[in-house]
């Protein structure tokens, strides 16, 4: 199947969710999407990465240890901030199967002070961050000491929810 063409048209919630359900339905054809989240066409890339968001939901299994790998290498490179939301949207669905990288959990620490990044990117990296926790306990007091260092810096209604959300669930562990 040709998604390119479908994915630069007039695309909405209901198409992504048809294209998920397509993948889902075969799954020989995941790999065909998951290759345009790196299009040479922005817009491609992006609603692809939107698609996987919504096929990881239905199908997890799917994304095996290289496809993580892309993910996180994206992650870190992309200049389209939509992107970026949405793949860390997919590494925070997949990270009780997969190690997140050091990089990546560097760069979430960069991303929650960063006055750069879209209130949703810095909101999902605060969250990749706690439930990173639950698999490296250890790393809880470095997480709650940089919240309490940087408080200030999160004045946003959306981080400041975030941030209390955060606090409560790195104390009640």
């Amino acid at each position: 199947m040709e998604f390119a063409p479908i994915l630069k048209s007039n695309l909405s919630r209901k198409l992504v969710d048809d294209i998920a359900l397509i993948v889902s339905d075969d799954n020989s054809v995941f790999d065909e999407i998951f290759e345009l989240i790196e299009h040479s066409d922005e817009k491609i890339c992006w609603r692809a990465t939107w698609a996987c968001e919504k096929i990881v939901d239905l199908n997890p299994e799917l994304f095996t240890v290289s496809h993580f790998e892309k993910i996180n290498s994206l992650v870190l490179n992309t200049k389209h901030d939509g992107q970026r939301r949405i793949l860390l949207s997919i590494i925070l669905k997949l990270q009780r199967t997969y190690s997140i990288p050091v990089s990546v959990i560097n760069s979430c620490f960069n991303w929650i002070i960063s006055d750069n990044q879209p209130i949703a990117v810095q909101s999902l990296a605060l969250k990749l961050l706690v439930a990173f926790c639950q698999t490296e306990p250890d790393f809880k007091i470095e997480l709650l000491a940089y919240l309490e260092n940087y408080a200030f810096q999160m004045n946003s209604p959306a981080m400041i929810s975030t941030r209390k959300y955060a606090l409560k669930q790195l104390i009640k562990r």
